[in-house]
């Protein structure tokens, strides 16, 4: 089953996007800021097929999340 990697930290849009990926056969992984997003792909075996990255983030924005996971997943698709 693809796996999918929501940072959102909205939570009614985070639960919604879930939801609509669910729908289409995904396995949804939620992370509300940069930080915990990093800690997940850095831990995760495998790796998500694909990240949908916010901008607007608490904390770290998506733009620094995007350059550090970039550093070392230069392949992974990450969707803004």
């Amino acid at each position: 089953m693809p796996r999918v990697l929501v940072v959102e930290d909205e939570s009614a849009l985070a639960e919604g996007l879930k939801f609509n990926f669910e729908q289409e056969g995904y396995e949804v992984l939620l992370a509300e800021d940069g930080p915990t997003a990093l800690k997940f792909i850095a831990e995760s075996d495998p790796l998500p097929d694909v990240v949908v990255l916010d901008i607007m983030l608490p904390s770290m924005s998506g733009y620094e999340v995007c350059r550090k996971i970039r550093e070392t997943h230069q392949t992974l698709p990450i969707l803004v």
